[in-house]
């Protein structure tokens, strides 16, 4: 096997990730005639196809998806020590490429990304919002903000806010004594436990049985139907402190064993560039317990 070219794999990787020359050629700026050149000399270098070709598009053969799988992470560690290394002691620059959930696109991320671009100007933010759990390397993202993300990721991060699930809903709603009654109720979706919601209000256990009458994809819509007067809601309490503390919402109850956490991650706890080491400490630094 004759020596790799670094470029050409990283070509590779690219087209690869994208799914095609085109798509890859608007990324990385590099022709498209220059990335099928460089592909091809790749597999000269290799002995075998990475990439079977059509009239319509490009598939990746079985030894070329093993070497974008190996690759890939290898080519970001790389990056991550140039970045690391040439980064040391200078200010945060470049483009910073996050994919973040709805939720926190939709209430914080205008406010925070404007104050976070203030202080480090060089710095261009592109914002992806997804509800989906990518994968930073395959995807090409330098950060992922999720909340509750799965246990056994592999990235690593913080957690930059913690919350409780509470059941809220507009005054207009009357919360009854009795155990069990049925209850108007917003639901997320996702939602899997409909038949009875448990919640503990000063110390007291009440249970009610939801009778959804909006379902919905998206938490901020639970939120302004709630607010609307459609039903009760579960909700995370940052959300709606200010409904309360302005009685637009009344909370119900706390509910129990549903703590959410949202995280900012990354691939790299060791080699991380200036510019995610301050976006990940900016974020941690608002932070409420």
């Amino acid at each position: 096997m004759e020596r790799l070219d670094l470029p050409s794999l990283q070509d590779f990787i690219a087209v690869g990730s994208s799914g095609g020359l085109n798509a890859a050629s608007r990324e990385t700026g590099v022709p498209k005639a220059t990335l099928s050149r460089r592909i091809r000399d790749l597999e000269a270098a290799l002995g075998t196809r990475l990439l079977e070709r059509s009239q319509h598009r490009l598939r990746l053969t079985e030894e070329g998806q093993m070497l974008l799988e190996r690759a890939a992470p290898l080519m970001s560690e790389l990056k991550a020590v140039g970045e690391a290394v040439s980064g040391r002691g200078q200010e945060p620059s470049g483009l910073l490429k996050i994919s973040v959930s709805s939720l926190f696109a939709q209430t914080r991320m205008g406010a925070f990304g404007a104050a976070f671009t203030r202080q480090y100007p060089q710095v261009t933010l592109c914002v992806d919002v997804s509800d989906s759990f990518v994968d930073p390397v395959r995807d090409g993202y330098d950060l992922v903000v999720r909340g509750n993300p799965p246990a056994d990721t592999d990235l690593v991060g913080a957690c930059f806010l913690r919350s409780e699930t509470v059941l809220a809903a507009a005054p207009a709603i009357h919360r009854p004594d009795e155990p069990e009654v049925e209850v108007p109720a917003v639901v997320l979706a996702a939602q899997t436990e409909l038949d009875i919601w448990a919640i503990f209000d000063g110390g007291q256990e009440q249970r009610l049985r939801p009778r959804p009458v909006m379902l919905c994809s998206a938490m901020t819509v639970v939120h302004q139907a709630a607010l609307a007067g459609a039903g009760c809601a579960l909700l995370p309490d940052w959300l709606i402190e200010d409904d309360l503390a302005q009685g637009r919402l009344v909370q119900w109850g706390v509910v129990p064993n549903r703590r959410v956490e949202a995280w900012v991650l990354h691939t790299s706890r060791r080699l991380t560039s200036p510019k995610v080491r301050a976006f990940v400490d900016a974020l941690v630094a608002t932070q409420r317990d």
